[in-house]
């Protein structure tokens, strides 16, 4: 487990843990907000202890086709968003592993 102490505007520290928790791969156990004195000065502060488990990146989005064929596509950092009672929407990062820029791989034929 990982304790992490974050200083700065309020604003930014929300926003900061925010995207920390949206993080598949990060948890987050506890979080405690505080403020100190330092110099005259206050200053807003954070804590937390959070797991990282980058294994977990990875997830494989399967979508079947109407004539029942299965797509399997591996993606990362998968977030979900339910729409509707039948409409999910997924977000990633896709990857090519066998894409090699330097010797000017195309995706699509010219």
């Amino acid at each position: 487990m990982l304790k992490l102490r974050l200083e700065g505007p309020d604003k930014q520290i929300d926003a900061f843990l925010y995207e920390l928790d949206r993080n598949p791969s990060v948890e987050i156990h506890e979080s405690k907000d505080d403020c100190e004195i330092q110099n005259g000065e206050i200053s807003s502060y954070s804590q937390c202890s959070i797991s990282h488990a980058p294994q977990e990146r990875v997830d494989i989005i399967e979508m079947e086709t109407v004539d029942g064929l299965i797509i399997r596509l591996p993606l990362l950092d998968v977030m979900r968003v339910r729409i509707g009672d039948d409409v999910t929407f997924f977000c990633g990062k896709s990857y090519d592993i066998f894409a090699d820029n330097k010797k000017g791989h195309r995706t699509w034929p010219e």
